[in-house]
């Protein structure tokens, strides 16, 4: 497998320059040589719950378009898809498709799935998840190229290559998961089986507007102006998180993969190996996380320290909270919340502290953006 991560200048999702940085991202990987006439190819884009792409939550629209045209230049039959949260269904999709503005993939000659049925899947060599279910529409394609959007999240702290494969999972289906595996480690690990079981044969991330502060859904637009792509998710996951502020250990999913033997430790062995546009010149040192964590720790770990550094972490902990001026009562945050820790009071949610497992389902599905990553405690007052 090549090692090369490829990062090329696209300033704009002008057609004709994403054309020309999607040549040039891809030409260092061994560009769409493994596509065979006759070939198909699934494209898995990030399209959550399919807002406008001037909001930056989706994958451009206009690169996944070019791609499409490329692939099916080379006589391949390209089907894009996505299993957005909430309800899996057809009626749904098609209309999270036209708000991402989607359709303008099959005037480039894909087809954008409505196959929405499901196949259960095991995978022995798993650390976190052995069995799992996933969207059937993935197994009609001989490969899958996985187009994700860089991001901030609230759980994860960065959205790019791994986490994007997540979309593999039903819509309804993954509050479940979130229950099966609360422990953040759990859950990386779980984002890297799912990798690891799928293995696409390639990764683009579209760079070019990333979304800072409350992502992955109700941040802000900024401006990069990148393409990344490679063979390699979990290095290029960590060119990534270079170019947001981010290393190894701010990234759960980069842990994960590095313990595992997957990844390379830090952002200098990778560096050595980048290919086109040197990315120093496009790291922003200032791009917002959904919210800063705070490292507690202590030297000595004797009975006392330990139990003063769970309390503390407790305390000083990220957690969803609701800025109830935002909040428009839809109650979205209590119908995806697994834990069910969240009730409705005069129309507002309200947190049970005690349930919260932090999955930040209720603050990544928020149609307002009211729900915010937030340090929890006495910290910040509220609920």
């Amino acid at each position: 497998m090549q090692k090369e991560v490829s990062v090329a200048r696209c300033d704009t999702y002008d057609s004709e320059t994403v054309k020309q940085a999607l040549g040039e991202v891809l030409r260092p990987v061994g560009g769409l040589d493994f596509v065979k006439p006759g070939m198909k190819v699934a494209v898995k884009i990030n399209m959550v719950t399919g807002k406008n792409p001037d909001t930056a939550v989706t994958t451009n629209p206009v690169l996944v378009a070019e791609l499409c045209r490329m692939l099916t230049e080379k006589g391949a039959r390209v089907i894009v898809g996505d299993s957005p949260g909430g309800p899996f269904r057809a009626p749904l999709l098609k209309g999270m498709y036209r708000n991402s503005g989607l359709q303008i993939t099959e005037d480039a000659g894909a087809v954008l799935n409505e196959d929405v049925s499901v196949a259960d899947a095991a995978f022995t060599d798993a650390v976190s998840m052995k069995t799992f279910t996933y969207t059937s529409w993935i197994d009609k394609a001989d490969c899958i190229i996985n187009f994700c959007k860089l991001k901030s999240h609230g759980m994860m702290n960065m959205t790019a290559a791994v986490k994007n494969m997540f979309g593999v999972i039903p819509g309804v289906t993954k509050p479940e998961y979130h229950m099966r595996f609360p422990d953040h480690a759990a859950f990386a690990n779980m984002l890297v089986d799912i990798q690891e079981y799928f293995r696409p044969v390639l990764h683009i991330v579209d760079a070019v507007d990333c979304m800072e502060g409350n992502g992955p859904t109700a941040g802000t637009p900024r401006h990069m102006g990148l393409l990344l792509a490679s063979r390699k998710p979990y290095d290029l996951d960590l060119v990534c998180a270079h170019l947001i502020g981010l290393d190894v250990k701010d990234v759960p999913t980069l842990q994960a993969a590095v313990k595992r033997g997957l990844s390379a430790g830090d952002y200098s062995e990778v560096k050595t190996y980048i290919t086109g546009v040197d990315p120093e010149g496009y790291v922003i040192p200032d791009f917002r996380r959904a919210d800063s964590k705070l490292d507690i720790t202590f030297i000595s770990f004797g009975p006392a320290q330990r139990l003063v550094t769970g309390i503390t972490r407790t305390l000083l902990s990220t957690q969803p909270k609701v800025n109830k001026k935002e909040c428009i009562g839809c109650r979205k945050c209590y119908e995806v919340c697994p834990a069910k820790a969240i009730t409705m009071k005069n129309k507002k949610p309200k947190i049970d502290r005690s349930k919260c497992i932090r999955c930040f389902c209720c603050q990544e599905f928020c149609p307002a953006g009211a729900m915010k990553a937030s340090h929890g405690g006495f910290l910040r007052r509220g609920r």
